[in-house]
């Protein structure tokens, strides 16, 4: 699926998830964005292509309810496209860029060529540590492969939100951003590249423009003052950078002569400004519009062929809904064992998350501090979800309860953690009862991070709803 198609899927998710009630989207749109997706593109009975009907299917029912959303709330449009800090940065840098290079040779050395110009030098010098940074990152990357997510990315667009927008509409625009990052992150991520890569070669060629263009004006004055370096060393440096540009060569008796700017004549400035020139133009602005070419295509590449997770339990819940395959749910409780009436309340649990198809299989509780056990094998027709379950009593530890999460996705990819709050909640007076498990709930998710975490109480005590 394309750009616009994911993010109609996402925000749809988004408002399903978070919005209570008949606010945005009633039962009735649902039933029928359903039924009408399905009637587009009946089930196909050829296993092959069966992801191609899943992701057109989802597709179709988020295009009608978005437009059904949208006319409740059209403030939701925001959120289906870049948002406007984003477009700003992405047009407004390359041209800040092209105005500081300008403005940087033109205020340091007005009437000179300075062959030490802070401002050339430190600009040189920044961007071939940035192009050595790269270097290093994309070898760590060949040789340790993870997952990008741009972040950053998500805190600007997060910025550019109305202020005016009420809690439910931040809680659906904060779903939204965390899933798109995940899905897109990556690309989110190039954009950003690219538009840095070209503000720093356009900051290049500012810098070549206003050297070339003080040469209408006034006549050069060429050399250097330096306490540390003098004509050999200045020599040596010069000429060996000359030479891989493949400049005009430069003698010891040039350098000899411009030291300290008293030998110089007037083709020295034509010299050197022409050097400058081409180590801006081929030692920057050539790497950074190549860089950001690269940048742009992999950003492209990954918004044209963008695929749902289709292990999200959203997801796993609406098929399920419509004939899609059979859900298991996997659970690994971890120092608990559960009472009959703790698995009752789990299959409750897991029909509610997953669909009311879904089943659980409960794995032998993991002692405190050992390592997680092998996850089961399942038919290559049923779905799988994988949960590990804590006690909303414990106390989270990241040597133990971290390590076995960490142990766990590692062999699964992605899972939920349930918290059951049984035995927590029946030691707790009714009127602070609430207030303590939202304590609790709030101590995991800290420490879980990104995580999906949900409370269950899996055993209803007496005198409790």
């Amino acid at each position: 699926m394309n750009e616009q198609q994911a993010r109609a899927v996402l925000l749809v998710k988004a408002i399903e998830t978070e919005s209570t009630g008949d606010a945005f989207l009633s039962a009735a749109q649902r039933d029928a964005a359903s039924a009408a997706a399905l009637a587009a593109a009946p089930r196909p009975a050829s296993a092959a292509r069966r992801l191609e009907w899943t992701e057109a299917f989802i597709v179709r029912r988020a295009e009608r309810l978005l437009a059904d959303a949208l006319a409740r709330q059209p403030r939701l449009n925001a959120l289906q496209g870049d948002a406007w800090l984003m477009t700003l940065l992405r047009w407004g840098l390359p041209l800040l860029g092209l105005l500081a290079g300008l403005a940087a040779e033109f205020w340091v050395s007005p009437q000179a060529i300075d062959l030490l110009s802070p401002a050339l030098s430190l600009f040189v010098v920044w961007n071939l540590l940035v192009f050595v940074g790269l270097a290093l990152l994309g070898l760590r990357r060949l040789l340790a492969p993870t997952e990008r997510v741009s972040w950053l990315g998500a805190g600007l667009a997060r910025l550019a939100w109305p202020r005016a927008w009420t809690r439910p509409l931040w809680a659906i625009a904060r779903h939204f951003q965390r899933d798109w990052m995940r899905l897109a992150g990556p690309a989110t991520g190039a954009r950003m590249a690219a538009t840095l890569h070209l503000s720093a070669a356009l900051c290049a060629v500012g810098m070549v423009a206003a050297l070339l263009a003080k040469g209408f004006f006034t006549e050069f004055r060429v050399g250097w003052h330096s306490q540390w370096l003098n004509a050999q060393q200045m020599h040596a440096l010069f000429a060996t950078v000359g030479q891989w540009l493949g400049a005009a060569p430069i003698t010891l008796d040039d350098m000899l002569r411009l030291e300290r700017g008293t030998g110089a004549v007037k083709a020295d400035g034509s010299t050197w400004a022409l050097w400058w020139s081409r180590l801006l133009l081929l030692g920057v602005a050539a790497p950074r519009l190549v860089l950001a070419s690269l940048a742009l295509w992999r950003a492209r590449r990954a918004l044209g062929s963008l695929h749902l997770d289709l292990s999200d339990p959203c997801f796993v819940r609406l098929l399920a809904d419509h004939g899609g395959p059979a859900t298991t749910a996997v659970v690994l409780p971890y120092s608990r064992r559960l009472t009959p009436a703790g698995e009752h309340g789990l299959a409750t649990a897991v029909r509610e998350r997953f669909g009311p198809s879904a089943t659980p299989l409960l794995q032998p509780p993991v002692a405190y501090g050992d390592a997680a056990l092998a996850l089961p094998a399942l038919p290559r027709d049923q779905q799988r979800q994988v949960v590990v379950l804590f006690g909303l009593a414990a106390t989270p530890e990241a040597e133990t309860h971290g390590a076995f999460v960490r142990q766990v996705a590692a062999a699964a990819g992605t899972l939920e953690v349930w918290l059951d709050s049984s035995a927590f909640s029946a030691h707790l007076p009714p009127g602070a009862r609430a207030a303590r498990l939202a304590e609790r709930e709030a101590l995991w998710r800290d420490f879980l991070g990104t995580t999906t975490v949900r409370v269950w109480q899996l055993e209803q005590q007496d005198g409790q709803p």
